[in-house]
């Protein structure tokens, strides 16, 4: 499976309807190697979240595995339209990671961090 190999470039992804074979991602290796492709962190990156296998038993629980749904749950860390699957899973989300920030209230920033320039920022 992959993310673009029969679209031409006139097709709407979200209108193509791309889903994932339910048997594809019953293995656990498979699963992480197909979320590599489509969220662009590799398999370590993805494990590294500790959220593996419970999105792997988040996926598992949904018979239609559309990648737009699995990109989604490791992103924002949940499946669309439902609750997060724990409450590290949001925390966990690859959404932080590429702004290499934490989520609100997941991480405490320290005693007097407020006296320090943010990272990257100037001091005034």
């Amino acid at each position: 499976m992959s993310v673009s190999d029969d679209r031409t470039a006139d097709e709407d992804p979200y209108e193509c309807g791309e889903y994932v074979e339910v048997d594809e991602l019953a293995d656990f290796e498979e699963f992480l190697r197909v979320c590599a492709e489509l969220t662009g962190f590799d398999v370590p990156e993805l494990c590294a979240t500790g959220m593996a296998h419970e999105h792997h038993r988040t996926v598992l629980a949904h018979p239609v595995r559309d990648e737009h749904a699995l990109v989604h749950l490791w992103y924002v860390g949940t499946w669309p339209g439902e609750a997060p699957s724990s409450a590290r899973a949001h925390d966990q989300g690859l959404v932080w990671r590429t702004f290499r920030a934490a989520a609100p209230g997941a991480a405490a920033p320290g005693h007097g961090s407020w006296a320090q320039a943010p990272r990257g920022g100037e001091e005034r």
